[in-house]
């Protein structure tokens, strides 16, 4: 990977570790290495508005000055909406934060981006105002920045997301380096494109994100994170994604920065309420309620499933991705914590790069229908009919996971259920009734 400006900054401090980064030193660089625009951060995001007329476009910056730029999305059909970048500092470092938040767009519509006067070969899509036929997207969590992160993007990208959800866990920077947050917005920048597209990131927060603690943090205790992630809807890191009047997800705390007892529980139900009439309702948060590594009577663990899986089997949730265990995991849809076809599936628990562990057996863990200690990224995608397609892939392109639901049927709202046996000659598909 070339070595961006903003990344020589990085490498030209002297003591880039958390405890240089948190004194706020002094950067030294050369004029003729800075830019005055590097995009090589440069990101889509929807952070809460209509994602079928709103994007906003956010970047990083090593400038000394706080001076916004136009930023201008061109339609093919010669249309056009622009905005200037509003600049603050990201988080506590010496970096500054770029954002144009670009409203008034046409759903279902492709914008070639144009930053300060100057058109890039980069485009944007709008999400479409309903969902008449499917889409897809790209799921996952527990990212980092080692090696093998741009060939899982790489995978995820080539299947044509309309975005990327991610579970918590971005940069794996621990609130404090700075550098990591670089090279993660790097890789999302450079690997996470459709042709010349920008797949938009949309994100919920882990315990990676906090400095200091994993849990019962606020804002400050995740100052990048909230750089770049905030959203419109709520002060702190809840919030729904609706895409049409088919498709929600709700995006959750599992106590980083926002306790999940309490007034986001009481938060959750209501959006869960006003959405109970969607073909496919989704929720999406780190911790998982039923854990496939991890300890399955820890108390954040517990907590989840005392105040949140009650509500997502009352207003019957199709899937709660969930993230945090570095391996991957479909459950048998659960209801009381039992197997049962009209219960909730969960599925992921995070290994979009992080190093994977090994996780507890179906037999060990009889809520699991399948666990495989395997890097992936999930292709998700929903149909107008109400049928889904979920398949996990690894870095090479290899098939962990496969689950197919139909439309109609007696299982949950669908039908039967494809999954994935071992025989001699890999995984091949089984269906369970």
């Amino acid at each position: 990977m070339a070595t961006t400006s903003t990344r020589r900054r990085f490498l030209q401090f002297v003591g880039v570790g958390t405890a240089g980064l948190a004194g706020c030193a002094s950067f030294e660089f050369d004029d003729d290495e800075t830019p005055r625009n590097d995009l090589s951060t440069l990101i889509a995001t929807w952070r809460g508005r209509d994602p079928s007329d709103a994007v906003t476009l956010q970047w990083l910056e090593d400038a000394d000055d706080h001076d916004g730029v136009s930023v201008e999305l061109a339609a093919g059909d010669g249309s056009s909406a622009d905005a200037r970048s509003g600049v603050d500092p990201f988080g506590d470092s010496e970096l500054l934060r770029h954002r144009a938040e670009i409203t008034d767009l046409e759903p279902d519509t492709s914008y070639r981006i144009a930053v300060d006067g100057d058109e890039t070969d980069l485009s944007v899509h709008t999400a479409p105002d309903e969902v008449d036929d499917s889409l897809s997207f790209a799921e996952g969590g527990d990212i980092g920045t080692d090696d093998v992160v741009p060939r899982l993007h790489e995978q995820a990208a080539s299947r044509d997301p309309l975005f990327g959800l991610v579970g918590g866990d971005l940069a794996y920077a621990d609130g404090y380096d700075v550098e990591k947050w670089v090279t993660f917005l790097e890789h999302w920048h450079e690997h996470m494109r459709s042709g010349d597209r920008l797949v938009p990131l949309v994100a919920a927060i882990g315990d990676h994100e906090l400095r200091d603690r994993e849990y019962y943090g606020t804002p400050e205790d995740a100052p990048y994170f909230y750089s770049l992630f905030d959203n419109v809807q709520e002060d702190r890191a809840y919030w729904a994604l609706d895409i049409g009047d088919e498709l929600s997800i709700l995006l959750l705390d599992s106590n980083h920065t926002a306790e999940v007892a309490g007034t986001q529980t009481e938060w959750f139900e209501r959006a869960l309420a006003e959405r109970s009439d969607r073909e496919h309702l989704l929720a999406a948060y780190h911790v998982p309620a039923f854990p496939s590594a991890k300890d399955l009577d820890d108390e954040e663990r517990g907590s989840i499933r005392e105040h949140w899986v009650p509500l997502l089997e009352a207003y019957d949730v199709d899937v709660a991705f969930e993230h945090d265990d570095h391996t991957y995991k479909r459950t048998h849809r659960l209801l009381d914590g039992e197997p049962d076809e009209d219960g909730v599936l969960y599925l992921g628990d995070g290994a979009w790069g992080r190093e994977a562990r090994e996780p507890y057996t179906p037999a060990e863990r009889p809520c699991l229908a399948v666990s495989e200690s395997a890097l992936h990224v999930i292709d998700v995608e929903l149909s107008a009919d109400g049928s889904r397609r979920f398949e996990a892939v690894g870095p090479d392109g290899e098939v962990v996971d496969r689950l197919e639901e139909s439309g109609t049927g007696s299982q949950h709202r669908f039908g039967g259920e494809v999954a994935l046996e071992r025989s001699d000659v890999g995984l091949v598909p089984k269906t369970i009734r």
